[in-house]
């Protein structure tokens, strides 16, 4: 017989455990029973760790039960999905990924399978990235990107929170599409790299609409693009890279929250009903709005198609693009 490490255990508990079973399955409705972390695999104050707090705090309104953000950040994010993918299935212990967990999986070897080792629960929102310079830098628009980059190959800088994320490979690929070559300067979160980008350390950053867009407004930063197919409500002013004549450069982050492979069906079936009645709260509703930023929802199975399509898509971008990731 196949069976993996964790069925085996599963089945030799039921089997010792008979007289116990109708007891786990009155706790298992019961669900759920104590408080649940949610791991945000990056530092805190980053775009991730924004939309997981939001979350958190009305999904614990929703289950009566305290939700406890944590991060755990360090190797582009592999180091929280691998805590969570290796803790108990039992619904206590989510991940809140994001589109960086794809590009993870597609670039690097992660040590758990980035699909069979995954409970999808739900795609939570959806928001182009916006690609980001100090104010005082004279970069102003996407043709200024692509001759200074052109006139000084490998010289202009771009940070991210690690290799393989989306501000990693998000500039590779439109390095790629411009034809020209910039310089990778990773860190342990995206809140490190922003303040480094404040400070005039590094050139250039690809970050979200939910992170970026009040510091646009500010005048702390200026955008240069969005990498949507078309101009933000959050960002009216600023054009798309397609409009600047990149059409082949349309980039959007996603956020979602899973769990590892092996929480119960019921279980699974009562995190995504109260997710999706979060997503549908006036407050959580407004809060994306004024970000810039598309609520998702639905079935499991919508995170599950993404996961499977981004994961092919990277692997394929990396291949064309030669993009080192080790």
């Amino acid at each position: 017989m196949n069976m993996n490490r964790r069925q085996w255990l599963h089945a030799g508990a039921c089997s010792s455990l008979g007289l116990a079973w109708p007891h786990m399955a009155s706790a298992q409705s019961e669900f759920p029973s104590r408080p649940i972390t949610f791991v945000v695999p990056f530092t805190a104050g980053g775009g991730g760790d924004m939309v997981a707090r939001l979350m958190a705090k009305h999904l614990g309104e929703r289950l009566k039960t305290a939700v406890v953000v944590e991060n755990k950040a360090g190797a582009g994010g592999t180091i929280g999905s691998a805590h969570v993918l290796r803790s108990p299935p039992d619904g206590y212990t989510l991940l809140n990924m994001s589109s960086s967990y794809a590009m993870q999986a597609a670039t690097t070897n992660v040590p758990f399978d980035p699909v069979r080792d995954v409970q999808p629960l739900v795609m939570v929102s959806r928001d182009p990235g916006v690609i980001l310079v100090n104010a005082n830098s004279k970069l102003r628009n996407g043709k200024d990107l692509y001759q200074a980059a052109k006139q000084n190959p490998g010289r202009l800088t771009y940070g991210s929170a690690g290799i393989g994320t989306i501000a990693h490979l998000g500039m590779e690929a439109l390095a790629f599409h411009m034809g020209v070559q910039m310089q990778h300067v990773p860190y342990k979160g995206s809140s490190q790299a922003f303040n480094d980008l404040l400070s005039g350390s590094i050139d250039l950053m690809l970050t979200t609409s939910t992170y970026g867009a009040s510091f646009v407004k500010s005048g702390r930063v200026h955008a240069l693009g969005i990498c949507g197919s078309e101009r933000t409500d959050v960002l009216p002013q600023v054009p798309t890279f397609v409009e600047q004549g990149w059409p082949d450069y349309v980039l959007y982050d996603w956020k979602a929250i899973a769990g590892p492979a092996g929480i119960p069906p019921q279980v699974v079936q009562t995190l995504n009903k109260a997710m999706n009645d979060v997503l549908a709260l006036d407050a959580v509703k407004e809060k994306f709005r004024a970000d810039g930023v598309a609520i998702v929802g639905g079935s499991p199975d919508v995170l599950a198609k993404t996961l499977r399509d981004e994961i092919g898509a990277w692997k394929a971008l990396v291949k064309r693009a030669n993009v080192v990731v080790q």
